[in-house]
């Protein structure tokens, strides 16, 4: 693995997220959820389903590694792969609590890549139990015309597989259903014997 040619993420330089672009305002009823913690939230999750990025265009394996670094703070390593010509794309960057004074702890953070200051609230988590799913919601300007707006949406698993159990497929699909167009959805392969055991 350690011979594969390895790239940094750009795109991320100039944007953090960028989904399904839209002319419509940023939904105003997506609701985070509360009692968020950000330790429990650490650690490595698969990218099961998502919107297409400009940035993941035709990549696989994708995973996003998440540590703390502070009480209101995460370091983020975003990796992929793609499976066209072996090459892993890795970019690096950081994440706070978007409003660390509000006591219901809602689960909205700020993401940002290459040094860029975190301080848009651009990755909303919905819903997860920490241990095996988490779904997540963004809506941001686009960066090339403010007057439009990008969604993005994400299912990711602790496993390269999404659970089986009933109630939390039922919790995805309840929130998809809401929230997401489904038939929008890129699912990135997460099974091949070449995705990188490590970013």
């Amino acid at each position: 693995m350690s011979a594969l040619p390895t790239v940094l993420l750009l795109a991320g330089l100039v944007a953090c997220v960028a989904g399904l672009l839209t002319d419509e305002a940023c939904p105003q009823d997506v609701t985070a959820m509360s009692g968020f913690s950000l330790n429990d939230y650490a650690g490595r999750w698969y990218e099961i389903k998502r919107y297409e990025q400009f940035y993941e265009k035709d990549l696989d394996c994708v995973v996003a590694e998440y540590q703390k670094t502070g009480d209101n703070s995460i370091s983020v390593k975003n990796g992929a792969f793609s499976l066209a010509n072996n090459t892993r794309v890795v970019a690096d960057g950081t994440a706070v609590v978007s409003y660390p004074d509000d006591t219901t702890h809602p689960a909205k953070l700020s993401v940002a890549f290459f040094g860029a200051k975190a301080d848009r609230s651009n990755y909303w988590v919905l819903d997860t139990d920490y241990t095996s799913f988490a779904v997540v919601w963004s809506c941001e300007p686009f960066f090339r015309d403010p007057s439009k707006n990008v969604l993005g949406f994400w299912i990711f698993s602790r496993n390269p597989t999404f659970p089986t159990d009933e109630a939390v497929v039922k919790r995805v699909d309840e929130l998809v259903k809401k929230y997401a167009d489904a038939s929008k959805f890129e699912v990135p392969n997460q099974s091949d014997e070449r995705c990188p055991r490590s970013y």
